[in-house]
């Protein structure tokens, strides 16, 4: 189960993405895009950086479910 948008988790997520030994190449791929939008001190892109990342983890829970548990607890 995911937590809501407004978890710290889910900034802690987008400003270390790098840190996140994830798995699957699919999350990984999303850790480059969320370190790639560099949205450290822009609130507009964290805010879109966050929904970016929930998105993809509601629509590949299942594929991913190992990464959801590894950053996500």
């Amino acid at each position: 189960m995911l937590p809501p948008k407004t978890d710290p988790k889910w900034d802690k997520l987008i400003t270390n993405s790098a840190s996140f030994p994830v798995t699957g190449l699919v999350t990984k791929m999303l850790m480059t895009r969320l370190m790639l939008m560099d949205c450290k001190k822009n609130v507009a892109r964290k805010t879109e950086a966050i929904d970016a990342a929930y998105d993809f983890f509601v629509k590949n829970e299942t594929a991913v479910k190992d990464d959801i548990k590894l950053i996500f607890g």
